[in-house]
């Protein structure tokens, strides 16, 4: 099962935000991602390509003209949403 969970770093510990499906004492893994982590990330998943800008401002505008092009032919994402919702898990 993967879940993603917010927590904030405090004084040495995590806080979570989120509530979390766990038994005591159940071991898991914990991946930390820097806010460009998870743009990367995301940005993944639609199949956008984002250069190395380590320290650099991203060119938002650049940016959304080349998902709207990798979007170009594509059927409405809401479409894709209400199909996944109707096949279920």
């Amino acid at each position: 099962m993967s879940q993603p969970i917010r927590a904030v770093y405090s004084e040495g510990q995590l806080r979570l935000l989120d509530s979390v499906d766990l038994s005591e004492g159940e071991e898991i893994q914990l991946v930390i991602l820097s806010d460009e982590e998870r743009v990367r990330v995301a940005l993944s998943d639609l199949l956008v390509e984002l250069p190395d800008l380590t320290g650099e401002d991203i060119d938002e505008d650049a940016l959304a003209r080349e998902i709207e092009e990798g979007f170009r032919g594509q059927p409405p994402l809401s479409n894709t949403i209400i199909e996944e919702r109707r096949e279920g898990p």
